[in-house]
């Protein structure tokens, strides 16, 4: 019920706001920019917040060429603020913008969270049972440039400053004493990560909202530590790997793959996960944490009645200390489906809700966007 609530709000909210050039102006006419804002009454729910409401402004944007008839591809604003049943509340500000040509990518976010968090233990072995609960808030900065220098391909900086305070820990039921203040987990007392790094892209996606067809290879680099003012000295490497296959019209398959590494002493809020909304979407996000992850799943999109659309996934992965932590009777699995509602048809801004399955049961998702 709540989500065809939503999806009336929103088909409303769509059709006064979105804006598109004039077609039926004078060719003589320079080309308008496409551009639009889609405010949303937000309504989601994940394993890790339970139910959250709140309010979203969509801004997008496509400018057009000086040279020829072309655009860019979709830049994307979004101003966020919501709270949830778990106490918890996020005031968030992304943008990810192509100037004109696409010479420029500008990508970050502004943020500030109180968040109650959940923890097991750290290895691909923790268990359900050691579960316990720690609150703490963060306000961060990521802020990206990059450079077009080649067809498709981008390389630029990205500095993160994260400020991790009022850290809460609780005593586990099973335990009945807290393993991150015991086992002094780094960032049990918060503190500040910060931390410069390097990213190279490959993106020849058709829409990066939701693609049919293309590749997004992303590979970043970063160092963290107190030559940045920050507390935690780690380095970390990230590379995300997406392909996307058109069937026919709207029927698409996409795969994705995605390894995160990190060397030194990381900050349990910044620990390679296997779960969420967006890998291995049968299990929360925290329920296994290690330094590092891999892993790599397929999904298949396709329409289903007007601004309805579903998808099925499945995919496998771990989080692990080093290589040989990985084994068969150990690696995680999920595999599920979900609705889509197109919030723009054009510009193909989706609301999602997935139901993922796990070994240890079943996950719930509603989120703006696509997983990949």
């Amino acid at each position: 019920m709540w989500l065809s609530l939503l999806c009336l709000l929103l088909s409303g909210y769509t059709s006064l706001w979105a804006q598109t050039p004039d077609s039926a102006s004078s060719p003589m006419l320079a080309p308008k920019v496409i551009k639009g804002l889609i405010p949303i009454p937000v309504l989601y729910y994940t394993p890790d917040t339970r139910l959250g409401v709140g309010a979203a402004v969509i801004g997008y944007m496509q400018l057009p060429s000086k040279r020829d008839s072309s655009y860019t591809r979709l830049s994307t604003v979004r101003l966020l603020a919501d709270y949830t049943l778990n106490k918890q509340m996020d005031q968030q500000l992304l943008w990810s913008v192509f100037s004109r040509e696409e010479k420029y990518l500008l990508r970050g976010e502004l943020r500030h969270r109180k968040y109650t968090d959940r923890f097991y233990g750290l290895g691909n072995k923790s268990l359900a049972a050691n579960e316990e609960k720690y609150e703490y808030s963060y306000v961060n900065a990521k802020l990206g440039l990059l450079r077009k220098v080649g067809r498709y391909t981008f390389a630029g900086i990205d500095y993160q400053l994260t400020n991790y305070f009022g850290l809460q820990t609780d005593a586990g039921e099973a335990t009945g004493q807290s393993i991150l203040l015991t086992e002094q987990v780094p960032g049990y007392r918060g503190g500040v990560n910060s931390g410069v790094g390097a990213i190279f892209l490959f993106d020849s996606r058709d829409n990066v909202a939701f693609a049919s067809k293309g590749i997004l290879l992303e590979i970043s680099g970063y160092n963290f530590g107190n030559t940045f003012g920050g507390d935690f000295n780690y380095s970390n490497l990230n590379t995300a790997f997406s392909k996307y296959f058109q069937l026919k019209p709207n029927h698409v398959i996409g795969t994705n793959t995605v390894l995160n590494l990190n060397n030194g002493t990381v900050p349990v809020m910044r620990m390679a996960t296997a779960g969420g909304d967006g890998i291995l979407r049968g299990y929360a996000r925290n329920r296994f944490l290690s330094d590092n992850f891999a892993g790599t799943q397929v999904e298949y999109r396709f329409p289903l009645y007007k601004r309805f659309g579903a998808a099925t996934f499945a995919g496998v992965g771990d989080v692990f200390e080093k290589s040989a932590d990985i084994s068969f009777s150990n690696i995680k699995y999920s595999f599920g489906g979900g609705l889509r509602y197109a919030l723009n048809q054009q510009q193909k801004l989706n609301i999602r809700t997935d139901v993922g399955y796990g070994t240890e049961g079943i996950n719930f998702y509603i989120v703006i966007g696509e997983a990949f």
